[in-house]
């Protein structure tokens, strides 16, 4: 039998998630969240003196369920409160695009290759010549090409001509959804700056206590730079200690991916939790007494929120802190505690303070993973019984990374569509490499002015690193590392957390229904795979994607599929991962066969494809005839050339005559074209009065054959 008596705030926590939710699904059709909440506020007032003056259970009952309905309604409010958009001075409400306009550094300084991006917070704007009071954040890119380290700063006040632009929406199927992923963030609109459109006129920080966190997060990382030889070893050591990624290889960055072992990068609850046990077990040798328990605590919250403040008080990293603060503070008062009333406590928190912290894939994973290991882990580790002090201390590790995975499995699935099979070998060996490195890593900073104690510390922490790098990129490259392509929709999704909850609810109450209720699950998973798997073997598409500078075209028969690409996006695996993959992942596609554009001859499934005498190609498939155009035409027929599809490419020359020489349904501009030659040549398709479709603008075109 469940019991929710010893869980209050779980109970309070869901219901606040019920109403953020909510918010999520009626909050554009519903604008009466503040009454609502005031009048459940007042009818619970009510109902708790009347609880009290009668003294029934019915009634403490009907009083304990209307404060669950004001959390409820709380979450739908702070949703509301916290969506960018009901703001009416906000830059999305403007009458026009302004000339000018006037904000403030408010975020962290994201190195890339060749700019630097972060976050401005809009203070005023210039419409119609007059400065007038907006609110809104707008995410700015600058050139980075100086000496400097850092071209903006945290609090800086800058000028900028200009407009800035809203963030656009996927261009291609399936697409990650970078809009989506910005809003929730609050941020609408996005900004390419070049040196001579802004200008920083003050300094003024928001928050004075994050501007001394940044800026001893970056002296911190100077010294790193310049103690930690090697880029690599550099970027692991920054990333593990302070939570700057910037400077991560994709190489190195893909074999954490690949191995399951990214997490130890992201400065988050595991490296808190090894400070905590670390310092814990360091304090209790100074015995029990309640004034010694005092100062205990006192010491553990002085040092994980140093931590905090030195990893520039990343949200990561203050879940975790918050959580273990309360955990401490609790033993020493010598509260008994419930850790999941206090994982309970810790999801409130931030979520009032931020309800859009739900869609954040990082508190997702987090709160999921501690779940999955305070739950499962000791069951697991109970499953079997070793003497060995080094090889329970193996299996402790084990149970520890199995948990984890279970727990995040579904989730990992639906966002990163990989599996890495070797994830608790890999974690077995990295979890332990990498508490050394962060160990060796915190002392060498601690005593970096020591002569020869600095030296040796930061040696031992390079050498730590090279192995744990090394290690990773072997195991990314064993046989069957990685199992990569699954597609699973949020409605699956949630069908497995149903059957891991059943799963688990027979296993602990030992009912036989909440077993059949998981088979029936597991059977509605299996039918949706079937009938999946059933229309991909009859799809025909074909689809010419949006990439920028690059031309890509996918035949797809069945779950088989042809991509016709250029050298550039053929060179650029991440363009090709990133705008075509997921795509053809969705349509249960494994590995496309590549062609080459300007090959010769390709060989395509069902299909013929050849290089014209003038360097143009010609593509005939299932019927459909196609003319890729990338060089002056010269071949000049007697009547028009009958095709389906003209497609131009890079910018190709030609007059509004050489149109007429094809009867084409419609002449297609894939996004390897530049913007003025897209727009000169819609205005003479438009006189020409000639079909067409920009696939720069509106995004991939995509064609189901019959």
């Amino acid at each position: 039998m469940l019991q929710w008596a010893p869980y209050p705030f779980i109970r309070i926590a869901l219901s606040l998630i019920t109403g953020i939710l909510l918010y999520f699904i009626l909050g554009k059709d519903f604008h009466y969240s503040t009454e609502v909440f005031a009048f459940l506020v007042l009818f619970y007032i009510a109902a708790v003196v009347f609880a009290r003056k009668v003294k029934t259970a019915t009634a403490t009952d009907a009083a304990g369920l209307l404060g669950l309905l004001c959390f409820l309604g709380l979450g739908y409010l702070a949703t509301q409160w916290h969506t960018a958009p009901n703001n009416p001075k906000h830059l999305l409400h403007l009458s026009e695009p302004p000339a000018y306009y006037m904000g403030v550094v408010e975020d962290y300084i994201l190195q890339k290759p060749g700019y630097q991006s972060t976050v401005l917070q809009v203070q005023q704007v210039r419409v119609n010549g007059q400065w007038q009071q907006a609110e809104g954040e707008v995410q700015i890119s600058v050139p980075h090409d100086s000496d400097k380290p850092y071209e903006l700063n945290y609090g800086d006040v800058l000028l900028v001509k200009g407009a800035p632009q809203r963030v656009e929406a996927p261009v291609n199927p399936n697409q990650f959804d970078y809009r989506q992923y910005l809003a929730n963030k609050g941020i609408y609109f996005r900004h390419y700056l070049q040196p001579f459109q802004f200008q920083k006129i003050a300094t003024a920080p928001p928050n004075p206590l994050l501007a001394a966190s940044i800026h001893l997060r970056r002296n911190l990382d100077q010294l790193l730079r310049e103690r930690v030889g090697g880029k690599n070893e550099y970027a692991i050591s920054s990333a593990l200690i302070l939570g700057v990624k910037d400077e991560l290889d994709n190489a190195i960055r893909n074999a954490y991916i690949n191995t399951g072992t990214m997490h130890v990068l992201a400065v988050s609850g595991l490296h808190v939790g090894l400070l905590y046990v670390v310092l814990l077990w360091f304090l209790n040798l100074f015995g029990p007494m309640r004034r010694q328990r005092v100062l205990q605590a006192v010491l553990v919250l002085a040092f994980l929120w140093t931590y905090a403040f030195l990893t520039g008080l990343s949200p990561s990293v203050l879940r975790a802190v918050v959580m273990f603060s309360m955990v401490a503070t609790a033993a020493a008062i010598q509260r008994q505690t419930n850790i999941y009333n206090t994982i309970a406590i810790a999801a409130t928190v931030l979520l009032v303070c931020n309800p859009y912290t739900l869609k954040d894939v990082g508190f997702q994973l987090s709160f999921l993973a501690v779940l999955g290991i305070v739950y499962l882990q000791p069951r697991l580790y109970r499953l079997l019984e070793i003497d060995n002090w080094l090889l329970d201390k193996v299996w402790i590790y084990f149970t520890v990374s199995v948990a984890a995975q279970l727990a995040t499995l579904p989730i990992g699935l639906f966002y990163f569509h990989q599996f890495p099979v070797y994830f608790w070998f890999a974690n077995l060996v990295v979890v332990p490499i990498a508490t050394g490195a962060l160990y060796t890593g915190l002392a060498a900073i601690a005593l970096s002015w020591v002569p020869g104690l600095g030296w040796l510390l930061f040696k031992g922490h390079i050498l730590i690193i090279s192995g744990m790098n090394a290690f990773n990129l072997w195991v990314q490259d064993l046989p069957f590392a990685l199992i990569n392509g699954i597609d699973i929709t949020l409605l699956q999704t949630w069908l497995l957390y149903i059957c891991f909850f059943l799963l688990l609810l027979f296993l602990a109450l030992r009912k036989l229904r909440y077993f059949a209720l998981a088979t029936a699950v597991v059977s509605v998973l299996s039918v949706q795979a079937i009938w999946e798997t059933l229309q991909q073997q009859e799809q025909q598409l074909l689809t010419i994607y949006s990439l920028r500078g690059a031309t890509g075209v996918a035949l797809v028969q069945g779950q088989q599929a042809t991509v016709l690409a250029d050298s550039v996006l053929r060179q650029d695996e991440s363009d090709y991962t990133y705008n075509v993959q997921p795509h053809l992942w969705q349509l249960g596609v494994q590995q496309p066969q590549f062609a080459a554009i300007t090959a010769d001859s390709a060989v395509l499934p069902m299909a013929a494809y050849t290089i014209l005498p003038d360097s143009n190609s010609l593509l005939v498939w299932r019927g459909q005839r196609m003319l890729l155009v990338s060089h002056p035409p010269k071949l000049q027929a007697k009547t028009p050339l009958p095709v389906d599809y003209l497609l131009l490419r890079h910018n190709v020359r030609l007059w509004p005559d050489d149109l007429k020489a094809y009867a084409a349904e419609k002449v297609i501009l894939d996004a390897s074209n530049s913007r003025w030659y897209r727009q000169r040549l819609r205005q003479q398709l438009d006189t020409l009065g000639i079909s067409y479709y920009d696939v720069a603008d509106s995004g991939a075109f995509v064609v189901k054959m019959k």
